[in-house]
Order: structure tokens, then C-alpha cells, then sequence
């Protein structure tokens, strides 16, 4: 069993920090509290390399691997200098760090089979997703149309308003691309009837504040936009979160930035999500502001809503995919372990 040490400010955002996720790693990987025990002390963002550089070059013995276990891909690719690495080092004010990256960019840890990773960390997305979609699989044609013909926004959009061009940080090569930024680009181009909500739209503390900023984000909005952005703040191929399910639970078109090969469309039918992805935010924007209820076609959208019942209805395929995050989470510890330390230069 592999014995590994959570570490930072950010330990609370990566696999094991959740626990559904460590009882499905139960006679894998143990979680210790002691430094000294850990085979692997993991940060969760490259900010406490930097953060903690004195006390992780004072506490990881030579028997021990230092690794970035991230979950976020947008941390990822704004703040860590060469993200594609597998290998650091990174340098900080007390001397270069050695670790290695398991990331969605550097691991298959996060390549779902059936349920992205961000519904695994709490299981109630699945229970909640399990109500709506069955309630939504049930409507038909016209229902949809009378309920779309009723909402009061055009299209709606929940997420930080970002300007800086950091957040716009590309990798080609791996198909990834900072979407913060575009979002908040296409959101303000559209037209008067969008909503749009979240840190920098409005006066107010950060949704996450919230007792259950899910709950709450489900019920405020259900049934009352027609479109909805679930444009992630990264584009990965594998990186799907809450947000085109909400869209969908809510009643309401998912927005996405996805392009071909990305697991979006392998996860909605065709023609249940309206893709951005290569129109400028003036063409996105004039998109949304011109799709028209009267004239768009339910039936795909229905299948979408017929599929995610099925698939949240079954228990068996939630199971089988906490394992294969288990799985996945252990071999990568376990390949860190097995591979030589990383050489350090003299200087280092």
C-alpha cells in the first residue's frame, strides 16, 4: 500500500482530500498525517512549492518523492512554468525543487471511462443529477419548447469575470487552452436578455462562500435561461466538470468550448450542446443571441436528457468508475515510486 502525505495550503483540492474518493482507495493508497511516514508528499499547486520551499527541502528524506497531485488543469496552466513536464524542478527562493506532475496534462489519472472526475469528489452530483434528469427525460417536444419559449434569459452565464491575459495561456501541442478569459469575452457581447453572474459581475461574496453553492446554483436557475455556459476555465480533452450537467439538469442548452476529439461529444449526442469552439466572442455571442426556440430542433436535446437519466440512474456505473479513478490513482503513486529519484545537479 502506498503511503502518501498531503501537504500545503491547497491539499484540499486534489483526489484523496475527498472521501468518497479515499474509501474507494481503501487497500491502495493510505493517507498519513506524518510527513515521516509518506512514501510521497503531495502538493496540490505549484504555489506551495514556492510557499513552503524551506520546510519541504528541511522534511522529504531521500527515500521520499515530492509530486504535484493537481486536480485543476487552470492552476495548472497559469501558474506552473512548463506544465507538459513530467519532471521539475522548480525554482524557488530556497533552491530548485525536484517533483514530479500528475496532472491532467502529465497522467491518466483524471480519463474518465463514463463519469468525469469533478463528480466523483461528492456523490451528491449523481443523486441530485439522478432527480432532474429523470424528470426531464420524461418531457416531450412540446414541453420543451413552451418551457424554453417561457424563460426569462436568453442565456445565462455563472462564473469569475477574468480580463488579465494570463488566463488566455496556450499549449497547442496538447490541445489545451486557457477559456477564462474567452468567456468573459463572449458573456459580454451577448445581448441584454443574458444573465450573467459570479465574482466581478456583481457586488457580493464568491458563490463558493456558500453553504452549498450547487444546491443553490440548481435551484435559482432552473428553468429560467434558455442557454447556459458550461465553458470550463481550461480546454482539455479529458476535462469535463459540474457544468454542462447543470446546464442540462437546468433545463437549458449547454454553452461549451469543445471542438472535435474532445470527451464532451462522446458524452451528449450529437446536437445536444451548442459548440464555440474557433468563432470569435463576436460570433459566439451573435450565436447565442440569435438561436431561437421556435426553430430549434428538441430531439437531440431529448436524447441528451434520456441519456444522462440512464446514466445516473445506475449505481453500477458510478461504482465502476470510483475504481478506475482508484486504479488509475495508485498506479501513477506507484510508478513515481518505482522510477529512480530525479538526478540533481551539483549546483542543486
Amino acid at each position: 500500500m502506498i503511503r502518501i502525505h498531503p501537504f500545503g495550503d491547497y491539499a484540499h483540492r486534489q483526489p484523496l482530500a475527498y472521501p468518497a474518493i479515499r474509501a474507494a482507495c481503501t487497500g491502495r493508497i493510505e493517507v498519513v498525517d506524518d510527513i515521516a511516514r509518506a512514501e510521497i508528499v503531495a502538493v496540490s499547486h505549484t504555489k506551495d512549492l514556492d510557499r513552503h520551499a524551506e520546510v519541504l527541502k528541511a522534511r522529504i528524506g531521500p527515500d521520499q518523492r515530492l509530486v504535484l497531485l493537481s486536480e485543476e488543469p487552470f492552476w495548472d496552466t497559469v501558474w506552473d512554468a512548463d506544465p507538459l513536464a513530467r519532471e521539475g524542478p522548480r525554482e524557488t527562493s530556497r533552491g530548485p525543487l525536484r517533483f514530479t506532475r500528475l496532472t491532467h496534462l502529465t497522467s491518466d489519472i483524471y480519463r474518465f471511462d463514463r463519469i468525469p472526475y469533478f463528480l466523483l469528489t461528492d456523490p451528491v452530483y449523481a443523486r441530485r443529477y439522478a432527480g432532474l434528469f429523470a424528470r426531464n427525460a420524461a418531457r416531450g417536444a412540446e414541453r420543451w419548447r413552451a418551457l424554453w419559449a417561457a424563460a426569462p434569459w436568453q442565456a445565462g452565464f455563472m462564473a469569475e469575470a477574468r480580463d488579465d491575459p494570463k488566463y488566455d495561456r496556450s499549449f497547442p501541442q496538447a490541445g489545451v487552452a486557457g477559456l477564462s478569459s474567452r468567456r468573459t469575452r463572449i458573456a459580454r457581447a451577448c445581448g441584454k436578455r443574458s444573465l450573467r453572474l459570479g465574482h466581478g459581475w456583481q457586488p457580493g461574496p464568491r458563490r463558493q462562500a456558500l453553504r452549498d453553492w450547487h444546491l443553490d446554483k440548481l435551484v435559482r436557475l432552473d428553468g429560467q435561461c434558455r442557454l447556459f455556459s458550461a465553458i470550463e476555465n481550461t480546454l482539455h480533452p479529458d476535462y469535463v466538470t459540474e457544468k454542462p450537467f447543470d446546464a442540462l439538469a437546468m433545463g437549458a442548452v449547454p454553452l461549451v468550448e469543445a471542438g472535435p476529439g474532445h470527451r464532451l461529444h462522446a458524452l451528449f449526442p450529437e446536437g445536444g450542446l451548442l459548440d464555440l469552439k474557433g468563432l470569435p466572442p463576436a460570433e459566439a455571442a451573435a450565436a447565442i443571441d440569435d438561436w431561437d426556440p421556435a426553430s430549434a430542433d428538441p430531439v437531440p436535446y431529448m436524447a441528451a436528457q434520456r441519456r444522462m437519466a440512464a446514466l445516473f440512474a445506475d449505481p453500477a456505473i458510478l461504482r465502476a468508475e470510483y475504481d478506475r479513478l482508484a486504479r488509475a490513482l495508485e498506479a501513477a503513486l506507484a510508478g513515481v515510486c518505482d522510477s529512480p529519484a530525479p538526478a540533481l545537479s551539483p549546483a542543486e
